[in-house]
């Protein structure tokens, strides 16, 4: 199986030493070392940072199509979370990276940006890479620099462009036109009676909702010691795509997302998961599921 991640790879300046980033990492790593998927990631490169970022990706197997700008872009960490940014998240011309799907035949597109760098226009034209399942991160889309702060700004213009693809992942905090749960539960529901996607609405350390065809299940966390929750997200994402490519139904492939998600979490500077674990812990993870009426 063959996968493509969209979106530029980053750095964390923590203080006192540089970290690799990004869905292309954290997803793709996931994928490449522990489910033998073969990864693509398409990003700018900066010079000062191409030795670091190639040498991290490749000893996870993950391929790099590096694109033309010498820009990278940097979050300044503190704490564990984003508090500042510098460099730069530059365009990405999708029709570039289109002539890679053509020599490689991916089965599986993720796009995940940064900050902008692919358009909402871009999403209208995803099912042209011929992948079997098409997924999106919406925190690049609505993440936005500001006066010196990143903050969260609900910019689609239309947001029946989300169901140009399969599945769908935010953190409920970056669903920012509410800052009130149910409305936003309720407003994503709405938006799933009209197609077949399948959005992922993460709640942090309280679980997660899955929204599908109008219904609402709510997916409990697996309970886990926090070492490092960098990333989860994107391997949230990352797994659950690649269990729908494998003809998994919705609601499994997500609660194997969710495992191996949590299981980074605990075991961040170890090995992350295996398939062995991943269905472990799904049995008794499915059992805590509920539907929610909303």
């Amino acid at each position: 199986m063959k996968a493509l991640f969209i979106g530029n790879i980053t750095i964390d300046d923590i203080g006192d030493r540089y970290r690799v980033g990004g869905s292309g990492y954290y997803g793709g790593r996931a994928l490449a070392e522990y489910l033998g998927v073969e990864v693509y990631v398409a990003t700018h490169i900066s010079n000062d940072f191409r030795g670091l970022i190639r040498g991290v990706l490749d000893i996870y197997g993950i391929k790099i199509i590096e694109l033309g700008a010498n820009a990278t872009p940097i979050f300044i960490i503190s704490n564990g979370k984003a508090i500042g940014f510098k460099g730069a998240s530059p365009l990405i011309d999708i029709e570039t990276v289109k002539i890679y799907t053509k020599m490689y035949g991916f089965d599986i597109l993720y796009l995940t940006p940064i900050m902008n760098e692919i358009s909402e226009q871009h999403i209208v034209h995803a099912k042209e890479f011929n992948t079997k399942i098409i997924a999106l991160d919406i925190q690049g889309f609505v993440r936005e620099y500001y006066d010196n702060n990143i903050r969260c700004l609900w910019r689609w213009n239309s947001e029946e462009v989300l169901l140009n693809v399969d599945l769908v992942h935010g953190n409920i905090k970056e669903f920012c036109f509410s800052d009130i749960e149910k409305e936003i539960i309720k407003h994503v529901k709405d938006l799933s009676s009209v197609g077949k996607t399948s959005f992922l609405v993460s709640l942090d350390y309280k679980g997660l909702y899955l929204i599908h065809n109008s219904e609402v299940i709510y997916i409990p966390p697996l309970s886990v010691k926090t070492i490092d929750d960098v990333g989860a997200g994107d391997i949230l994402l990352a797994v659950t795509g690649y269990f729908r490519a494998m003809d998994m139904d919705i609601l499994e492939s997500v609660v194997r997302g969710v495992i191996a998600a949590a299981l980074k979490v605990e075991n961040a500077y170890g090995e992350w998961f295996n398939k062995e674990l991943l269905e472990i812990y799904s049995k008794e993870l499915l059992e805590s599921i509920k539907s929610v009426g909303i």
